[in-house]
C-alpha cells in the first residue's frame, strides 16, 4: 500500500488552513466539494512544491488523467511524490487515498512550467512563503 501524506508539515498545514479559509482560490467547478481542499489539487500542490524548495525539494509533480483510468471520465488529478511517498494535500484525510489509483499518474511539469501560477503565488505570499 502507497503511503500517502496530507499535512507532512506545518507548511502544508498552513497552505490547507489557508484554501479552507479562502475557497475562491479553487476553480469554480470545484465549488461543490464540501471540505474547499476537494478541488484545489493543483494550487495546493504547485504552492507546496514552491514553498519547499521548487525542484531542490526532491518533490516530483505527477497528474493523474482521469481519462486513462475511466473511459468517459474528465479532467485531471495534481500531487505530489517523494520518493514512494505521495504527498496530496487535497485529500481530506490520508484514508481518502486508500483507493486511488496512484501508480496510473505520470510526471508531469505544471502547467506553468517550474514558476509559480499566479493563484499559487497568491497563497505563497499570502503566507509569506513566497521567495
Amino acid at each position: 500500500m502507497t503511503e500517502v501524506l496530507v499535512a507532512p508539515d506545518d507548511i502544508a498545514q498552513q497552505l490547507r488552513e489557508y484554501v479552507r479559509a479562502h475557497p475562491d482560490i479553487r476553480k469554480d467547478e470545484y465549488d461543490h466539494y464540501d471540505d474547499p481542499v476537494e478541488g484545489a489539487c493543483y494550487v495546493l500542490a504547485e504552492a507546496y512544491f514552491h514553498a519547499c524548495g521548487g525542484e531542490e525539494s526532491g518533490l516530483k509533480v505527477h497528474r493523474l488523467d482521469w481519462s486513462d483510468v475511466y473511459e468517459d471520465a474528465g479532467g485531471a488529478h495534481w500531487f505530489l511524490r517523494r520518493g514512494d511517498t505521495v504527498v496530496d494535500l487535497s485529500l481530506p484525510t490520508p484514508a481518502d487515498g486508500d483507493d486511488f489509483p496512484w501508480d496510473a499518474a505520470r510526471r508531469r511539469a505544471f502547467i506553468t512550467g517550474y514558476t509559480p501560477s499566479n493563484r499559487a503565488q497568491r497563497v505563497l505570499t499570502a503566507l509569506g512563503l513566497a521567495d
